[in-house]
């Protein structure tokens, strides 16, 4: 089974100021490509679930994060070496309250967007906007930029918008 500590390899993250060692999916840290795939969504205890909240799948031990300052472990695993290549954040239908998995369909809205980005500090500050938020309610976004991890001052990235 693949959620079985074997399946796990430490990893070292020197820069991280709580998470400074984690157990990391082998399938993530042998992967010669990673997408990161995220559905966008309202969460209850992060704010919202995007790039950088979605790499807590890779992590074995997830209740760390819980009992030691969650938006302070997400910034501190962006500083992991073993990044995604690409972040595709699903923002087609959008849960908008109650999550992370909301009691009705009318926390549902319907944005019909993907965002992709190779920068997951970017891809979430532009996240926040969909979802309604300013990003200073998700302090993982400022933590992770002032690790260096990426950017989250939207007006200095080129943005394109394609429409189909």
């Amino acid at each position: 089974m693949a959620h079985e500590s074997s399946h796990y390899s430490p990893v070292e993250l020197p820069n991280g100021k709580v998470l400074k060692t984690t157990m990391v999916h082998k399938s993530w840290l042998d992967s010669d490509v990673i997408i990161n795939v995220p559905i966008l969504k309202h969460h209850g205890g992060a704010r919202m679930t995007a790039a950088m909240k979605n790499l807590m799948g890779v992590v074995f031990d997830r209740r760390f994060y819980h009992s030691n300052g969650l938006h302070q472990c997400i910034a501190d695993f962006t500083t992991i070496s073993r990044k995604p290549t690409l972040n595709i954040i699903d923002a087609y239908n959008v849960m908008m309250r109650n999550g992370p998995r909301g009691v009705s369909v009318s926390d549902l809205v319907n944005r019909k967007m993907l965002l992709l980005s190779t920068d997951m500090v970017a891809i979430d500050a532009a996240a926040s906007r969909l979802l309604e938020v300013d990003q200073s309610e998700i302090a993982y976004i400022g933590l992770a930029a002032a690790h260096g991890t990426g950017i989250n001052t939207l007006d200095k990235l080129r943005i394109e918008r394609l429409t189909m």
